[in-house]
């Protein structure tokens, strides 16, 4: 009787509230019907409290932003506008210069604040694969789109001379075509 009671304070301590109809004393059998009960209770009150959820929850990345992130530079935040590069233009330019692996994602606001992220398919290829999210929540995610990186001397006249056009990856990019493919192998 002694152990039921340890088990029982033990297994009531350990929650936040008492689910409601549970005996006073259990068995050990009804004291695992109870942890399971009070398990099943924050599914209850996550359910109850959904209304919530999209403001503040957290949202898994789809698309491009759920492959592998080997980012070649820092994020890229042009959000309030980028009258210069900065470190973070600098080397996202750069590496699309050199045509380098790894993700780049610049932050934009032309109209509603959206996040851009393109993927080169490969150490000096012209091939980059590029989707955007807003910056909403739950995010919103557009197409993913197979495209080919604008010229070299492009970059090269944005790292010389920059521009508006060189912080807009729709500028970066050419002949783009929607894909049913998400992150390169």
């Amino acid at each position: 009787m002694l152990r039921r009671v340890v088990v029982g304070l033990a297994l009531w301590s350990g929650c936040s509230e008492r689910p409601p109809g549970a005996p006073g004393e259990s068995t050990s059998e009804d004291s695992t019907t109870t942890t399971t009960t009070g398990a099943g209770d924050p599914a209850t009150a996550s359910a109850t409290s959904e209304e919530p959820a999209p403001t503040s929850g957290p949202y898994l990345p789809e698309g491009l932003f759920a492959c592998l992130d080997n980012q070649s530079c820092s994020r890229w935040d042009c959000a309030g506008g980028c009258e210069q590069p900065g470190p973070e233009g600098m080397c996202a330019l750069g590496a699309l210069y050199d045509r380098a692996t790894g993700v780049i994602e610049v932050a934009r606001c032309d109209g509603p604040c959206a996040l851009h992220r393109l993927i080169p398919r490969g150490a000096g290829t012209d091939e980059v694969r590029w989707q955007w999210r807003s910056q909403t929540k739950p995010p919103g995610y557009a197409e993913i789109v197979d495209c080919m990186l604008q010229p070299r001397d492009f970059f090269e006249a944005c790292l010389i001379a920059f521009t508006p056009e060189c912080a807009d990856p729709a500028a970066w990019v050419k002949d783009c075509q929607p894909t049913g493919e998400v992150c390169f192998d």
